[in-house]
């Protein structure tokens, strides 16, 4: 994996790791937040490499099938590319308070829907 792809997996972890069972979400946050091998964590689990390797896989495709459906993270890296820009524009005279106000409650809605 290279390293957007665990940034992507770490964050999907964030979002909907609560989604896992415990083993699940303790062993992938190992691999993919900690760096430990597969072979560490077995050792660890008293498992083996594989056995650690088909958690990892299993988990990391049900965190992509729950952001596919949910899109949880597309709507939170969305909303964090637009607050600097409002921020920006608070500091602007010509611009109104009502505009900046309601800018901000669209944000909002996105993570509603």
């Amino acid at each position: 994996m290279n390293l957007d792809q665990l940034l992507q997996i770490s964050a999907l972890l964030d979002f909907y790791g609560g989604m896992l069972t415990e083993n699940q979400r303790l062993i992938t946050r190992s691999y993919i937040d900690y760096n430990a091998s597969l072979a560490e964590i077995a050792a660890q689990n008293g498992t083996t490499r594989q056995a650690v390797g088909d958690v990892v896989r299993r988990s990391v495709k049900k965190l992509e099938e729950l952001e596919s459906r949910l899109n949880l993270v597309k709507k939170y890296n969305s909303i964090l590319v637009k607050i600097p820009a409002l921020s920006k524009k608070l500091t602007q005279d010509a611009v109104s308070q009502e505009k900046i106000s309601f800018e901000f409650e669209q944000l909002f809605k996105t993570l509603e829907d």
